[in-house]
């Protein structure tokens, strides 16, 4: 039996035995069978459930660091940590609280927190370079996982699927690349004409955005209040102060994940004008090109 499959048959074992649960309150139960930090205050207040981290005879079932979903490795406790903030709480529809969050507890964060990890003194990560600290704690493992959180609770909050096993086995049915095109379409609004990604100066602007956003509310950071204004920073701008993260960290960080995209999405490489502050496309780009290649 595959990792995948006993991972799946825990997680029907699980529905079969809560047939009154809906998929939000189950795969928030789930995430007490990945690791420790995905049951902390922080992930409480993400999801809007409190779970704590089950010791049983089950106890880290789903933490399985290296599985092979969709045919790309993936963290699969990462993939049920982030899920648990992609399901909709019933009550609530998937364009309020939940679509904001989701990006910090998957991608954004992941992204987030590695450059707050390189800016810290205090953090003892041996890195030279924003972009080391990102191929470091933004693995290629980690994004697999946060574009099938996104994907399978798509499925499940548009009622296309009810069931977190079946959803997660249509996900692992489709090729990786189609997987990818659709978090491009659905998330960024992206336009793919045959291999060709139309907007990129959009979805590196919408990136950049979440993840400065994510920055911003990180709770360890005393400077919260000199990154208020991180997402206006033009890219050319840097910081006096080497410990907090500025705006071309932030771009160097969504490059990070449109390389992922472009690579396993199998687009064409791109060739844009980055906009100079995210979600501001009125005041223009800047004045070079950038390349992204997978």
């Amino acid at each position: 039996m595959s990792k995948l499959q006993e991972a799946l048959q825990f997680i029907e074992k699980i529905e079969s035995e809560n047939p009154g649960k809906s998929a939000y309150e189950i795969v928030n139960h789930l995430r007490g069978y990945t690791k420790k930090e995905y049951t902390s205050r922080l992930w409480s207040t993400a999801t809007g459930y409190h779970q704590e981290y089950i010791r049983d005879e089950f106890e880290g079932k789903l933490n399985i660091n290296e599985l092979v979903l969709s045919g790309e490795i993936t963290d699969f406790g990462h993939f049920i940590g982030s899920l648990s903030d992609q399901i909709d709480q019933p009550g609530f529809q998937w364009s309020d609280f939940t679509s904001w969050t989701g990006d910090h507890t998957s991608w954004a964060g992941d992204i987030g927190s590695a450059i707050v990890a390189y800016r810290d003194p205090n953090d003892n990560i041996d890195v030279n370079s924003v972009e080391e600290a990102l191929d470091r704690l933004a693995r290629d493992s980690d994004y697999t996982a946060d574009i099938a959180a996104y994907v399978v609770g798509e499925m499940i909050n548009s009622g296309k699927q009810s069931s977190i096993t079946q959803a997660i086995y249509q996900y692992n049915s489709k090729s990786y690349s189609e997987n990818v095109r659709m978090f491009l379409k659905k998330r960024f609004g992206g336009v793919i004409e045959e291999d060709k990604l139309k907007n990129p100066a959009g979805l590196d602007s919408k990136m950049r955005s979440a993840i400065s956003t994510y920055i911003q509310f990180y709770s360890a950071y005393e400077s919260l209040k000199s990154l208020k204004d991180l997402a206006k920073l033009p890219l050319n701008l840097g910081s006096e102060d080497n410990s907090i993260p500025n705006s071309v960290d932030i771009f160097k960080g969504s490059q990070h994940f449109i390389k992922h995209i472009v690579k396993y999405g199998n687009l064409d490489s791109l060739l844009f004008k980055p906009y100079q502050i995210p979600g501001m496309s009125w005041l223009g780009t800047v004045n070079y090109e950038v390349r992204v290649t997978g």
